[in-house]
């Protein structure tokens, strides 16, 4: 078992450095040709666009779109070659101003003499790697297009495949979570879009191997933690583990709590291992290639973020729970109580213990990360979809909807008995 999962952690390792070849072979003039067109379009001409309702400049909202690192990555795609091939691991990109889109200028118009180069190896970069391969092909706004046409079709075919062959209930629950943290927003940003597409895969994945072992499941969740690492910059990560996680639970036979929750804890295990250790790989191997101490930049970093992190906590946590609409959310919640109260399933509390675990990853993640979440909380907050997901499967779970039919058989039949007494009359 761990063998293979060695071999296939190796096999992803070695895939994102020929990806990192690939994107540093794309000519230069290709790039910044697409690059000029998404400025000239206007596709870049603030940070922070408001997606739907305007809101002031340079403020954040749960309908913002995230141009401030969308142009970081173009800004990388067009300086990956600057400094040889070293570059394809410290991803290079220029300062100068405090806006993105204006250094972005500056460095599709040869204007860099007043600016900086800074360095940031400690991600792994898959969105640059990939968003200069396909820059090679189509402009920023077909590539956008492209990713929101792509996301929606995976979306459909997901919710079809979870109603037909998993459980309507679990359908309903992931579509509702994703439509209460303005999923659409994640579609047309580079920087979100993947650990939607992510998470997608994951749930299509369960629902083509209904019961699979505990060796298929370790990979799958493997696989996943490892691309989050590749693609994420700490976005939203926990979403690529917590809506996979709640479909797997829906589709098990699993009947036993202490069982259930040790699956659970294991795919946790197994996600969380091979993210950090993706991390770590990249610091090890740009370290020992460039000669830059990346594990230096790493600790720098982490002790910025978690200097006065614990202050950061309940902040965090009101934040990201603040962008939520809890009135929509309260509703089908309270009619699910409603008909759970009207037709209690008995014995399936061990379902309800599962999804509860389920729901605190993304607490976990502002409780462990309180500063980035509480100051990031405009994206962050997308994380509790998984937490939505799980509370609407976890209420869901309780309600005997065989029982509930019957009742509403019988409700019919009295009343169609009472109509054809009054018309006897």
């Amino acid at each position: 078992m761990f063998g293979k999962a060695i071999r296939l952690f190796l096999l992803l390792i070695g895939t994102y450095l020929f990806l990192g070849v690939v994107a540093w072979l794309v000519p230069d003039w290709r790039v910044t040709k697409h690059v000029q067109g998404a400025l000239d379009n206007g596709d870049m001409a603030e940070d922070y666009p408001a997606a739907v309702i305007p809101v002031a400049p340079d403020s954040q909202d749960a309908y913002t779109l995230d141009n401030f690192t969308d142009a970081l990555i173009l800004n990388q795609c067009l300086l990956l070659r600057s400094e040889g091939w070293r570059s394809m691991l410290l991803l290079p990109r220029y300062e100068d101003d405090i806006h993105q889109y204006v250094n972005l200028r500056h460095v599709v118009d040869g204007d860099t003499a007043s600016g900086w180069t800074i360095h940031y190896p400690r991600y792994w970069h898959g969105s640059t790697y990939l968003t200069r391969i396909l820059l090679a092909f189509m402009s920023f706004t077909s590539l956008r297009y492209l990713l929101y046409v792509l996301s929606t079709v995976l979306l459909l075919w997901c919710f079809l495949r979870l109603w037909k062959y998993v459980n309507p209930m679990v359908a309903l629950a992931v579509m509702f979570a994703l439509l209460m943290v303005n999923v659409f927003v994640m579609q047309f940003s580079v920087q979100f879009v993947q650990v939607l597409l992510l998470a997608i895969g994951g749930m299509l994945w369960l629902s083509y191997h209904r019961q699979p072992s505990g060796k298929k499941t370790a990979l799958l969740f493997l696989t996943l933690g490892s691309l989050t690492a590749f693609l994420d910059l700490l976005t939203i990560p926990t979403l690529t583990l917590g809506l996979p996680l709640v479909v797997m639970v829906a589709q098990s036979d699993e009947t036993d709590m202490k069982h259930g929750l040790w699956s659970v804890l294991k795919a946790c295990l197994w996600w969380a291992g091979s993210y950090v250790t993706t991390w770590v790989s990249k610091w090890g191997i740009a370290t020992l290639l460039t000669g830059e101490s990346v594990f230096a930049d790493a600790y720098a970093q982490a002790a910025a973020w978690q200097e006065h992190g614990g202050n950061y906590i309940a902040d965090a946590f009101r934040a990201n729970l603040g962008m939520l609409h809890w009135s929509y959310i309260a509703v089908p919640v309270l009619v699910l109580a409603v008909l759970a109260m009207i037709g209690y399933r008995r014995g399936n509390w061990y379902r309800v213990v599962q999804y509860a675990a389920i729901l605190a990853i993304p607490l976990v993640f502002y409780l462990l990360l309180p500063h980035h979440s509480q100051h990031h909380s405009w994206y962050c907050y997308r994380g509790l979809a998984t937490t939505l997901a799980a509370l609407v499967m976890m209420v869901g779970s309780l309600v005997d909807w065989q029982r509930i039919l019957e009742t509403i058989k019988r409700l019919k039949k009295k009343n169609d008995a009472r109509r054809a007494t009054h018309t006897g009359d």
